[in-house]
């Protein structure tokens, strides 16, 4: 996501406070990590930093507060500076603090503007799902039917931006049955609401999830004759669906040697299904799914900081306390990132 009125260069102070971090690690060959060592030289530089790396510096910040308790973190005290002092530095010290958190403040205020606008759009070739191709069918009544699949489970996405995703069996489940007769989801032809093919509360769409995915029928109007004949042509290549998740609970990320997979495992919002001329998959990821898989790599990237950080105590002061309250914060993000 874009944060374009945030201001993401290193303030004067914290630059400072950064080479005077670096001069102190030159001097005397200790405190902090690789991590801090090349944080502090981009802080230093006044290298402008992403919306990500704001949140690891108030992280790191947060978890190192209990150094300023140990011996030597102030001027006057024996072993100044301390371990625990020169990371601070590195980091920005109190300036970068400061700074730090008035960053993330600004990116969760952007963020709570945005959230109304998190709807995901997705489309499936019939070219890649052949079993998911519309068909026409014509009801005892004399009515035609258009009946598809708007998402296929088990099937990979091509890339995405870094990633891969996979809708889950059972995603659409509830969404159906906490929907049914409450909210209204339409059939759209093209994305486009001004071509509107049928709806649930007229019972002109229906919508179903099997072992395959989300199925859909819609009785289109008579005056939709041509978009029907397009389909039986075969001239529509594809269909789509768009939805919002649940972040805490609708996705979860992987990764392995083939890449990072993002797995969606439970629709918390649809909104649309239909047929599209062109499908487009990678073309129509959002901003929210980016941002879900930014957020996941920031997570385990503090985790590594974190495992670097306990490596880096074993000859600190309170060296023990540090690494227990670290392995503890590491394993509280473990279990918050598996759900």
């Amino acid at each position: 996501m874009a944060y374009e009125d945030i201001d993401f260069s290193p303030p004067a102070g914290v630059r400072a406070e950064a080479q005077q971090g670096l001069d102190w690690r030159r001097e005397y060959g200790r405190g902090g990590t690789a991590v801090g060592i090349a944080r502090a030289r981009d802080l230093s530089n006044g290298t402008t930093i992403s919306a990500d790396t704001a949140k690891r510096i108030k992280a790191f910040f947060d978890r190192h507060e209990i150094d300023k308790q140990a011996e030597g973190f102030r001027p006057g005290e024996e072993g100044y500076p301390s371990n625990g002092r020169i990371a601070w530095a590195l980091w920005g010290g109190d300036p970068g603090y400061s700074w730090a958190k008035k960053l993330v403040r600004q990116i969760d205020a952007e963020d709570a503007r945005s959230f109304d606008m998190d709807i995901e759009r997705r489309d499936i070739s019939f070219e890649e799902a052949p079993d998911a191709e519309l068909t026409i069918e014509t009801r005892a009544s004399g009515q035609t039917v258009i009946v598809g699949y708007a998402a296929k489970y088990n099937v990979l996405s091509l890339d995405l931006g870094g990633y891969r995703e996979m809708i889950l069996p059972g995603a659409f489940n509830r969404v159906l049955e906490r929907q049914r007769g409450k909210a209204d989801v339409v059939a759209l032809f093209n994305h486009d609401s001004n071509i509107v093919l049928g709806r649930t509360s007229s019972g002109t769409l229906e919508l179903s999830s099997d072992d395959k995915g989300l199925k859909y029928s819609v009785t289109p109007p008579a005056t939709r004759a041509d978009i029907v004949e397009l389909i039986a042509r075969r001239d529509v290549k594809g269909s789509s669906f768009s939805f919002s998740l649940n972040s805490s609970s609708g996705e979860s990320f992987s990764s392995d040697s083939s890449g990072s997979i993002r797995q969606i495992r439970e629709i918390a919002a649809l909104y649309d299904v239909g047929p599209v001329l062109t499908p487009a998959y990678p073309a129509t990821t959002s901003n929210i799914s980016m941002r879900s898989f930014e957020a996941w790599k920031a997570q385990q990237a503090a985790i590594e900081e974190i495992d670097a950080e306990i490596a880096a105590s074993t000859h600190a002061p309170n060296s023990a306390v540090i690494r227990s309250m670290l392995r503890l914060r590491a394993a509280r993000l473990r279990s918050f990132i598996n759900g």
